[in-house]
């Protein structure tokens, strides 16, 4: 029995590290502003200055196509680099990473950039508008990311509201 609960155990252990799989969720979040690097949950951390700060805020009700719901955000304020207005979190290759957010324009798209371990660009994810700001459907984007890492997630211009970023299979 002891050496059956091993096996497990060990199988158990090789399978959670052989994926980053994790999310990070507004919902899960107390309000107010982010001013420096924040970790939370399954290894993700906010990136944010005094000068490039971030907030968490509620906002009227926002749902995904899959019918998941939304009443936080993690508002970016403007655009980031890898240092502010971010998020960054671990990733396995063939992994998907999914954003779920809104433009914070009633007019314009704007895109999340998604860079990989080595800095460089592997995806834009177009955030639409938010048309009446008054909640409505939740954009989403996906990109497989093809090596182990970090990776990090910014607005390439202007505020994007990010309700929630899942990294799984």
């Amino acid at each position: 029995m002891k050496k059956l609960v091993g096996i497990i155990s060990a199988c158990l252990m090789l399978c959670t590290a052989a994926f980053a799989e994790g999310y990070f969720s507004a919902e899960d979040q107390e309000k107010g502003t982010i001013t420096e690097d924040k970790a939370v949950e399954d290894g993700f951390v906010l990136h944010a200055t005094t000068e490039k700060y971030m907030n968490i805020t509620k906002k009227p009700l926002h749902k995904a196509a899959n019918g998941e719901e939304f009443n936080m955000a993690l508002q970016l304020q403007g655009s980031g680099n890898a240092t502010s207005r971010s998020v960054s979190f671990p990733a396995k290759a063939g992994e998907t990473i999914t954003v779920w957010g809104n433009s914070t324009s009633k007019t314009d798209m704007r895109s999340i950039v998604v860079i990989g371990p080595d800095g460089k660009s592997v995806a834009e994810l177009s955030m639409d508008k938010d048309v009446n700001g008054e909640g409505g459907l939740a954009s989403e984007g996906s990109v497989k990311v093809s090596v182990d890492g970090t990776y990090t997630v910014f607005s390439k211009k202007s505020g994007i509201n990010i309700y929630k970023i899942n990294v799984g299979k």
